[in-house]
């Protein structure tokens, strides 16, 4: 059943927005533009003039102009910060859309979209994450969208048992590459009157195509426009799984089962921030929310009402585009596409469902997410910057604003932040006379203010975050750092820039890994010390070639106990010794603490019985009591009643 199929789309806008008719004249109203320059003629010209000024200024009068970019920087700060706080706020009075149940025989056909890349080992988490999905499977189209030049994982995924309900989807080898090209191939053969998208990693939860389904069928029938539902996205290993003693539960060869370092705790608090408090202040004020890489769900109507034009769109070998609904050149395609959604007049909403992912481990891996995400976010401004007005126009002011400070705002506070820590450590150390004099008074007391306010109020969200979702082991890293992984974040902005600028200096897709498996550095060197040590071992059992037989003799005899397997996995038992030595470990630090708490009863027990035994003295014999020393009369008593 298609739900909004009884309306048409540009209605359904009117009548919630109000917005002007969607064309004029036969041109649309608003016209998306790819990532494929990052940078028109008139941009690099009004950058050419900015550049010019700026030096002409530093040559002239270099404290004034030096002074005027520190105020705008602050001004910039000031704002970027007040639209966090008060996206904060906003967020604690979000309440997830309403939805209204719909029987199983009234589902919906559904596609789901699985861009894979160099992830053969990741097919049979696919397909066990669909099979736990709650949803007719006669109604569920699943496509696993390949690239042809991938050859490992599409015969992978041809050798693999898949359900009769996955279909495997080549995209044909031609730049760019990424997943926003490969989801614009894969929608052509989509036959689902909603389509989602989940990354190889993804673990929805089973209800969410359900409750997507339920929510765009509420906001049907209420009017709303609804163009996007987008799930919490939670980085499962942000704490390690553990064991019923609080020990790390590790594979047979040693490693995490599921790794979690720093920089995972650091970046499942960030997926906190961003999902729960941000996404959700943006979405109750109605603003134009920048969607998530996955789990954001479409009706196939409006993908095809906010595509690009076809003829912008990158050639295949001869197979068209036929809906282009992702910027094949922008690597965070997902945030260019909410804008575009909030410009058509459809509204975005974050609903009561969540995917599990993983995070990165490696500092390495962090830096090359997160400066592939800057670097989209970059491209996305410089793609709204091209027509500012026009722009403006169709979001509105404030809309337009709110956005831009979302994608733009979080690159350049990130860009700008080392050189702000920069100026502040050189002050506290040598207080030098030209930084006294950059910043006066009207400066001064701001800047402090923003520098040390607005970091712990960074912080103060971060640790809200974390208590909202009880990972309460986050908070001390939170606390201890946070500059290292600041540093982090601002090293992926200038990492960005560099690629922007230098196209060819990196691949345009710089992908993140899947199903990685990990181990400290530490545990990697015993890991490597156990197998020569068991390589050791067997080199000492296999008899040398040169050596002489040893005469028999005869079998010792065993002594009483059940058999030894032959074939014993070592390092199993190993483990298992291991796991008893804690176990018993932490049943005697239990049994001392239950003999402590027994003993200190039994002291609190004795003391009310006296206590108790010296109030019926006290009342039997009232002149032995003196008028200061009560309980030395007491005391007396007891010992004449035990005599």
């Amino acid at each position: 059943m298609t739900i909004l199929s009884s309306r048409p789309a540009a209605t359904i806008v009117r009548i919630r927005h109000r917005i002007r008719p969607r064309e004029r004249g036969h041109r649309p109203l608003y016209v998306r533009e790819t990532a494929e320059e990052p940078t028109t003629r008139g941009q690099r010209i009004i950058g050419a003039v900015v550049l010019v000024a700026v030096v002409i200024g530093l040559v002239v009068d270099p404290l004034v102009t030096l002074r005027v970019l520190v105020a705008l920087s602050l001004a910039f700060s000031i704002a970027y910060l007040g639209l966090r706080v008060t996206l904060v706020l906003a967020a604690g009075r979000y309440r997830f859309p309403p939805r209204v149940e719909v029987p199983t025989e009234e589902l919906p056909r559904y596609t789901t979209l699985h861009p894979m890349y160099d992830e053969a080992h990741m097919i049979p988490t696919v397909v066990a994450a669909m099979e736990a999905l709650d949803y007719p499977r006669h109604l569920l189209q699943c496509l696993l969208v390949l690239e042809e030049r991938d050859r490992a994982t599409v015969e992978a995924a041809r050798a693999y048992p898949l359900p009769p309900y996955f279909q495997i989807v080549e995209t044909p080898t031609a730049r760019p590459y990424g997943k926003p090209k490969a989801c614009d191939h894969a929608l052509r053969y989509a036959t689902g009157d909603y389509v989602v998208i989940f990354d190889a990693e993804d673990r929805p939860e089973p209800q969410q195509l359900r409750k997507a389904v339920e929510t765009f069928r509420a906001a049907e029938e209420r009017g709303d426009p609804l163009g996007c539902v987008q799930a919490r996205l939670v980085f499962a290993n942000q704490s390690p799984l553990t064991g019923p003693l609080g020990e790390v539960v590790r594979d047979q060869e040693g490693y995490d089962v599921r790794p979690s370092t720093w920089c995972s705790r650091f970046l499942g608090n960030e997926y906190a921030v961003h999902f729960e408090l941000v996404l959700a202040g943006l979405s109750h004020l109605g603003l134009p929310v920048p969607l998530g890489g996955t789990s954001n769900h479409f009706p196939a109507s409006v993908l095809q009402d906010v595509a690009f034009d076809a003829e912008v769109m990158p050639d295949l070998g001869g197979e068209p585009i036929t809906t282009g609904a992702w910027d094949p050149w922008n690597v965070t395609e997902d945030a260019e596409l909410g804008g575009a959604i909030a410009a058509h007049g459809y509204t975005t909403a974050l609903f009561d469902s969540w995917t599990d992912e993983e995070a990165p481990v490696t500092p390495l891996a962090a830096l090359n997410q997160r400066s592939r995400w800057l670097k989209g976010f970059l491209q996305t401004t410089l793609v709204l910057l091209r027509r500012p007005w026009r722009n403006a126009r169709v979001m509105g002011p404030v809309r337009f604003t709110a956005y831009l400070m979302q994608v733009g705002g979080t690159y350049f506070s990130l860009f700008l932040a080392p050189l702000s820590w920069a100026l502040t450590i050189a002050y506290v150390i040598d207080r030098p006379q030209f930084i006294r004099d950059l910043f006066p008074g009207p400066l001064l007391y701001p800047a402090v203010l923003i520098f040390v306010g607005g970091n712990l109020l960074l912080v103060s969200i971060s640790i809200a975050a974390a208590l909202r979702r009880r990972e309460f082991g986050a908070i001390r890293y939170l606390m201890t750092l946070s500059l290292p992984w600041w540093l982090l974040l601002s090293a992926a902005s200038w990492t960005a820039t560099l690629e922007l600028v230098f196209p060819h200096w990196r691949p345009t897709w710089n992908k993140t890994a899947h199903g990685v498996r990990y181990a400290t550095r530490r545990r990697r060197w015993w890991l490597a010390f156990t197998r020569w040590l068991q390589d050791r071992e067997i080199e000492a059992q296999q008899p040398h070639p040169h050596a002489a037989p040893l005469p028999a003799l005869a079998p010792a005899p065993l002594a009483a106990g059940p058999p030894v397997a032959a074939e014993e996995d070592w390092r199993v038992a190993a483990r298992e010794r291991a796991e008893a030595s804690r176990r018993a470990a932490k049943e005697l630090r239990t049994a001392s603490a239950q003999q402590r708490r027994d003993a200190i009863t039994d002291r609190r027990t004795a003391a009310r019985a006296a206590n108790r035994v010296r109030r019926e003295v006290a009342k039997a014999a009232p002149d032995s009591r003196g008028p200061i020393d009560f309980g030395a009369g007491v005391d007396r008593q007891l010992v004449g009643v035990s005599r």
